[in-house]
């Protein structure tokens, strides 16, 4: 499910953290929509459980009517078969940015931003954000 965030149009500083609670292997992205199908990756969580401290993202002026893409890759195969879709549902993803006109604001995952493989051993979370 979309989120919105209002940024404003001014020259504030916006920032993006993203913090993940998995027992499975996370790798998160963060990507920058803009209109016009342009789609840049702006970070990258550096361990294996998907965290992101938090990153400046830019100027609301240059950010205004884009998107911000978050995506996190789950992989289960370290834990038992049997448990991969109970830990599915166990999983917690907070999205919070800084810096627009509502202050500190967090978001978390919705159950239509999951996808996962058939068998449930790879799990996807989607997260767009709209910058207005």
């Amino acid at each position: 499910m979309k989120r919105v965030y209002e940024i404003g149009n001014d020259i504030n500083q916006i920032s993006c953290a993203v913090k993940i609670g998995t027992v499975g292997i996370a790798y998160t992205v963060v990507y920058l929509a803009r209109s016009g199908g342009q789609w840049s990756q702006i970070k990258e969580s550096s361990t294996n459980n998907g965290n992101i401290r938090s990153f400046l993202v830019g100027k609301a002026i240059d950010l205004r009517d884009s998107y911000l893409v978050i995506r996190t890759i789950i992989d289960f195969s370290t834990i038992g078969e049997n448990l991969w879709d109970e830990q599915k549902n166990n999983i917690v993803a907070r999205y919070n940015l800084k810096g627009g006109l509502l202050g500190d604001q967090s978001y978390n995952h919705d159950t239509d931003d999951i996808t996962s493989s058939s068998n449930g051993k790879i799990v996807v979370i989607t997260k767009p954000i709209k910058l207005i």
